[in-house]
């Protein structure tokens, strides 16, 4: 039949288009400006994206060093570029910060806490407050990994279908990695009910913010904004978590707006963004 034809002839193109060898052109490494903070990491709202919160919401300014495309914007800085000074510190990872002094740190978990010290975001090293916080902060990288990271290409794929073509396209979501599995969800559905154990209201540590709810509110908002989840339901059994949730969010909202408007093309939802900037359909592809 012709939609067999049509969706054939698509998975085709669709193959073809993601094995192609594209050439890019990557940035020089930016130095390090003493006496200012500088966040290195992709021009996405991911695994990054919870560091330059942190400053945003602790109101110290940082230069923010979006690295592109992904992976080659990384190659500047890495040791192989860089040697002993890469302020990867020999990861070749990002997100990576670097203090006013020169002191680079890397790891998503200890950035958090490294930038939580200097600004006033985090408790006293070494407490029972400050193991709590560093149990939240990697209990939200876990959230990450396997909820957020497992389901990104699939509602991506899945929203290309959908929007393509008036979604005549659905029948390739299985072949092109749009099929989901249901871990991510069992492991969202086991770690909401930990977190909401773990506030002491309004926040962790009770009635002052740290860093670690600041990586909650940010990896938990990117995994129940993806379409496959009901938010309001999953959050309603967990009041405390909700009212978390809520308060950052009327907290982070002028830095939102501007990264949704600056650096997402005006797309809120991370699936919008990856889907226009990497989709095979040229009439819907946009760059920057």
């Amino acid at each position: 039949s012709f939609l067999l034809s049509l969706c054939g002839a698509a998975q085709r193109y669709f193959t073809v288009w993601t094995c192609l060898a594209v050439m890019v052109v990557v940035a020089p490494a930016v130095p390090h400006k003493p006496g200012s903070w500088r966040v290195i990491y992709f021009d996405a709202p991911n695994r990054g994206e919870q560091v330059r919160l942190l400053f945003a919401l602790a109101n110290t300014p940082f230069e923010d060093v979006r690295v592109s495309p992904h992976p080659q914007g990384l190659d500047p800085y890495k040791k192989a570029a860089m040697g002993d000074e890469s302020p990867l510190l020999g990861t070749d990872k990002c997100p990576a910060v670097t203090a006013p002094d020169g002191t680079h740190c890397v790891e998503t978990s200890e950035i958090m806490r490294f930038v939580g010290v200097r600004v006033g975001l985090a408790p006293d090293a070494g407490s029972s407050a400050d193991a709590k916080s560093m149990q939240q902060c990697l209990l939200a990288q876990s959230l990450m990994n396997q909820v957020f990271y497992p389901l990104l290409k699939p509602m991506v794929v899945q929203h290309i279908l959908r929007t393509e073509l008036a979604g005549s396209l659905r029948c390739l979501t299985g072949t092109l990695g749009g099929k989901q599995g249901p871990e991510p969800a069992a492991f969202l559905a086991e770690t909401l009910p930990t977190l909401e154990a773990a506030i002491d209201g309004p926040y962790f540590l009770g009635a002052n913010m740290c860093y670690a709810d600041v990586s909650v509110f940010a990896v938990l908002r990117e995994c129940l904004d993806y379409e496959c989840f009901d938010e309001a339901a999953l959050l309603t059994p967990y009041p405390k978590l909700a009212a978390l949730m809520a308060d950052l969010e009327a907290k982070a909202a002028s830095w939102i707006d501007q990264r949704v408007a600056r650096h997402q093309f005006g797309l809120r939802r991370t699936t919008e963004l990856f889907a226009a900037s990497f989709t095979p359909f040229p009439w819907s592809r946009k760059k920057k």
